[in-house]
């Protein structure tokens, strides 16, 4: 009788053996293929691109006092690259008066800047978009190369960093970055310069390097630009 208990305990422990160890098993065939799933929701890591290197023009394309249309580091970011006629601390070229900002102000995310010239250069029957200007703003500096937000008659000042001269906005446009190679007279644009421009996602005014960055995070970035010419 005794041996016939002892038998049944061997063969209950060997059971429980056998069920800890399929137990174990399931538990790890089951992690192995919910693997991807863990994966899928464990939050990603995005890598902040670098700014793309792309040629802009020939320094015989960019013609004084004209403004020029094109879009960096991404399609949906409109810029603006001016030959101001005068001699500006960031500005590139041989007279270091070629300067570039996005067009997007500063205070509310308005797409629509208007670029107004010096004013020997405002001829209203050239420059007709002038008229949509106040003339009070038009008197204000009569000597700068401005950006005009009709959105809140925001000025910038376009010769000195883009700083804010009149209106609501509390931080200078974004600069874009150029270099000039004088061999070939080509123009490059080699990034952004802070502060960040206001758009979607950015905290405005922030000059923290990898957050202006953050503009090309998830889209498609330029591998080259065409200037659209103005006026």
């Amino acid at each position: 009788m005794a041996h016939e208990e002892h038998g049944k305990d061997e063969i209950s422990t060997g059971r429980r053996t056998t069920l800890k160890f399929i137990t174990a098993l399931s538990f790890i065939l089951g992690l192995g293929s919910a693997a991807p799933l863990l994966k899928s929701i464990t939050p990603a890591i995005l890598e902040i691109p670098e700014w793309p290197r792309v040629r802009l023009a020939n320094i015989k394309d960019i013609k004084p006092k004209t403004w020029y249309l094109f879009s960096y580091p991404t399609r949906d970011i409109p810029c603006l690259v001016i030959k101001t006629g005068k001699n500006i601390p960031s500005g590139i070229g041989p007279d270091k008066d070629i300067v570039a900002y996005v067009m997007i102000c500063q205070h509310a995310r308005y797409y629509g800047t208007i670029y107004i010239p010096p004013k020997e250069e405002r001829i209203p029957e050239k420059l007709t978009y002038l008229k949509t200007v106040p003339p009070n703003i038009l008197e204000l500096y009569p000597d700068k190369n401005l950006l005009y937000c009709p959105a809140h008659a925001a000025i910038y000042d376009l010769e000195k960093d883009g700083e804010v001269l009149a209106g609501p906005p509390f931080c200078s446009l974004c600069r874009v970055v150029l270099e000039y190679d004088e061999a070939s007279g080509d123009i490059y644009v080699l990034g952004l310069a802070p502060p960040a421009p206001a758009v979607p996602g950015v905290t405005q005014c922030s000059s923290n390097p990898d957050e202006l960055k953050r503009i090309m995070l998830g889209k498609k970035l330029v591998s080259e630009v065409t200037l659209e010419e103005k006026l």
